[in-house]
């Protein structure tokens, strides 16, 4: 390695010339050889050598010619690190006379090597650290769902300490359920815990813990190292379990730290997505059936449409309205109508497909929004609601006798627009009911 020239230096400014090495170098190997190199100008010779023993390992800086028989002229230690300065024979009575500034220049290097290494150890957590809070920043910035937010917190936080794995468990019930889980073990799958004896045992406002500190280690997985409540307001919304670390450290107070600050971020994320799940819901789903309502299903409606136009697919529009309804209103109170439409809105839900759309338009009207599906196929869809009608009946004999009238349209053929189909159906529909009711029409029809 050819290191700039250090010029003559005199047994006085050693010192000096070993900390300017120091302030210079990038890596142990280059501070040692920079600080070698100053010898080797000061009594210009090659035949010195230095050797660096760390925790059982020892390294030569140095040419290899010569060294079985140098001998050892200084040394000095700082910390678990020892510096021997070797040379040859010839060389011993001069650095003999200059064996305490050189000493003394060499601790300065060693020390000054300790602090720098300590200060940038201290630097690449506070950058990491910073990092992490960023990303828990963007999370919290973004709007996801609640499972998206709950996979996104776990994986964050499972790379952050890089745990070899990690689970979130969420709270349902009785029990605290894993659900997500990451882990390079494939065969490992978490178990549930109870909610009444986690709650006994893990406290609110405990904060990040060992599993051994509270006793915890019977209820966790086998391998659990550190314990991440997420709590926030008063609430248990998640626990977070992480393993042991994928480099073989063992997790200290530092990311203890971290982990307390991450988590309560992690909370708020959560709860933001479930606050943000609640709003859409209410916006999008009818109180009483928990169908979606008018607003939505038009709102799907015309994306189906668009889709029908784009890819030149048919989808059928069917709506629904129940024969004399009234009559239970009249006979039964509203409460009792009420509970009629959620069983029937319990029974198209159970008719339908997954890709299919069930909503409430007002009243005792329903749609069903039957992508990729042609008006006879959603006859045959009626068919089957109308069957399982009559099972309700025979179920519910206190109601009495209740039909269905059935409206069908098509996109694109029956129109183009959300507006422009319902119309269509409707029509379909009101036919149905003007033929006394419990009928299936198609728009269309005469």
């Amino acid at each position: 390695m050819n290191l700039p020239s250090l010029g003559s230096a005199s047994p006085q400014t050693l010192p000096s010339a070993f900390a300017q090495a120091c302030r210079q170098s990038r890596s142990d190997v280059e501070l040692f050889e920079r600080c070698r190199e100053a010898l080797v100008q000061r009594f210009q010779s090659e035949r010195i050598w230095f050797a660096v023993e760390t925790a059982g390992d020892r390294r030569q800086v140095g040419l290899d010619a010569g060294l079985l028989e140098a001998v050892e002229v200084a040394r000095c230690e700082s910390g678990a690190t020892t510096l021997h300065v070797l040379a040859g024979p010839e060389l011993v009575d001069r650095l003999h006379g200059v064996a305490a500034p050189l000493a003394l220049g060499l601790s300065v290097v060693l020390e000054l090597r300790s602090v720098l290494l300590d200060r940038q150890a201290a630097l690449d957590d506070a950058v990491f650290q910073l990092r992490a809070l960023r990303q828990v920043a963007r999370l919290l910035s973004s709007v996801h769902s609640t499972d998206e937010t709950e996979q996104l917190v776990l994986d964050f936080m499972a790379e952050v300490f890089f745990a070899w794995w990690a689970c979130l468990y969420r709270p349902a019930g009785a029990a605290f359920l894993p659900k997500h889980f990451r882990s390079l073990d494939k065969d490992r799958a978490p178990a549930s815990i109870g909610r009444t004896e986690l709650e006994q045992a893990l406290p609110l406002g405990i904060g990040v813990t060992d599993a051994e500190d509270l006793g915890l280690g019977v209820l966790l997985p086998a391998g659990t190292e550190m314990v991440v409540p997420l709590d926030a307001g008063g609430e248990r919304l998640a626990l977070l379990l992480l393993g042991s670390r994928l480099n073989g450290t063992k997790y200290g107070r530092a990311e203890r730290d971290l982990a307390a600050t991450l988590s309560f971020a992690a909370a708020i994320a959560l709860k933001n997505a479930e606050l943000v799940e609640r709003l859409q819901n209410q916006a999008t789903t009818d109180d009483l059936t928990g169908l979606f309502n008018r607003r939505a299903i038009e709102e799907r409606l015309d994306a189906e449409i668009s889709r029908s136009n784009r890819h030149q697919i048919r989808t059928s529009i069917v709506l629904i309205d129940l024969d004399r309804f009234k009559s239970i209103n009249d006979t039964f109170g509203h409460a009792a109508g009420d509970r009629y439409l959620v069983l029937v809105s319990h029974l198209l839900r159970q008719q339908v497909r997954t890709l299919d759309v069930v909503g409430r338009l007002g009243g005792d009207e329903f749609i069903v929004i039957l992508p990729m599906t042609t008006p006879a196929e959603g006859g045959v869809f009626a068919g089957r609601v109308r069957q399982g009608m009559q099972q309700l009946i025979r179920h519910h004999p206190e109601f009495g006798s209740v039909s269905l009238s059935f409206g069908l349209a098509e996109a694109p053929k029956d129109g183009l627009t959300p507006a422009a189909v319902l119309a269509a159906a409707d029509a379909a529909l009101y036919l149905a009911k003007r033929r006394g009711g419990d009928q299936v029409v198609t728009a269309g029809e005469t």
